[in-house]
């Protein structure tokens, strides 16, 4: 056991919905995408969770941690933060086709007007009781202070072991800082379209995150248009589970490692573990920080932007993401026929 976990203090006291959006509104909630996911709720999802308050039903409270910087880093509930802020500006309506009344909440209203969001739909609205009871949910506020990044990241991964909350790739890149996850990390969101700084405000979210093409919620990224689902490679759904990422980090680790890694979750857990024999293989073929040309170099030339003048970033994208299909396919013929991959 660690001898400095007593240095984080634990503050916890609650907070009503209705401090928590003004706590949003000054730009005072953060995500840091090293170790957390996109947002993956469905439209039902935060329905139920809409309903659950509304009904004052018990749900799980929300863990922060205070940044040096000032504001507070999101550990635990970001889907449930950014379902009711999003509820609160009309980007959805209740299980029964009811609007939040934004007028009932002058914060809100003063966004809106500022032009900062667009609600959906301005009727039916919810009635002025239950705006009420909305606002003045009493949620368990859990803050952490003068955490260390190892406190934060210790405290995620253990949050994550309860249930199934996230998928393989979603665990193993979780909180690591090497340039193997910041490799894979950073050549996902270049991909799908989504680069950005590592930390981001709360309102931030949709714009880095993904739409599938039968649940629309008004975020930035649209599933059909990235290439792995595009080229037939990945589903749309595929892409809420990070398996983007688990393309990359396979073929990554192949190319750098010399051999095809073997065809099994416990070859790629093993990648982001250190001391383990695939990790090794992996250290032996590069001794520096992995260049990006290395794993996706690209195509000469271009369509759009020809060879004498200079890529925009989207055909920079568009090469890259046509190498790489070529090299997915490539990886999966020869793992087919590879001993190792029957």
């Amino acid at each position: 056991m660690r001898d400095d976990l007593s240095v984080a203090e634990l503050d916890s006291q609650p907070r009503t919905i209705q401090s928590i959006y003004t706590l949003y509104s000054q730009d005072q909630l953060y995500v840091n995408r090293r170790y957390q996911r996109k947002l993956v709720w469905t439209l039902q999802e935060k329905q139920k969770l809409v309903e659950s308050l509304l009904n004052r039903y018990p749900v799980p409270g929300v863990l922060l941690a205070e940044r040096e910087s000032g504001g507070y880093e999101i550990i635990d509930g970001l889907q449930r933060l950014h379902s009711i802020v999003s509820f609160i500006e009309g980007a959805y309506p209740t299980a029964t086709g009811a609007y939040f009344d934004i007028s009932q909440l002058p914060t809100a209203k003063a966004r809106m007007d500022r032009g900062l969001y667009e609600p959906v739909a301005s009727t039916p609205l919810v009635t002025a009781t239950d705006v009420s009871t909305f606002l003045d949910y009493t949620f368990a506020f859990s803050t952490m202070r003068g955490a260390t990044e190892e406190d934060i990241d210790d405290v995620f991964s253990r949050i994550n072991t309860y249930g199934h909350r996230l998928s393989d790739q979603e665990r193993r890149q979780a909180g690591v800082q090497d340039d193997f996850a910041t490799l894979v990390r950073e050549l996902a969101c270049e991909l799908r379209g989504d680069p950005s700084s590592n930390i981001l405000g709360l309102a931030q979210m949709p714009k880095i995150s993904i739409d599938l093409p039968m649940t629309k919620h008004g975020y930035t990224v649209q599933a059909e248009d990235v290439f792995w689902v595009s080229q037939g490679i990945l589903r749309a759904t595929d892409l809420r589970d990070s398996m983007d990422e688990q393309c990359l980090a396979d073929i990554a680790a192949s190319i750098v490692g010399g051999s095809l890694l073997e065809r099994s979750k416990d070859a790629l857990d093993e990648i982001y573990t250190q001391g383990k024999p695939y990790r090794r293989r992996f250290e032996l073929g590069t001794r520096l920080p992995i260049p990006l040309d290395r794993v996706l170099p690209l195509v000469p030339g271009h369509s759009l932007c020809g060879p004498s003048r200079a890529r925009c970033s989207a055909c920079q994208r568009r090469d890259r993401a046509g190498d790489l299909v070529s090299r997915a396919r490539r990886t999966a013929r020869l793992r087919d026929s590879h001993p190792a991959g029957r």
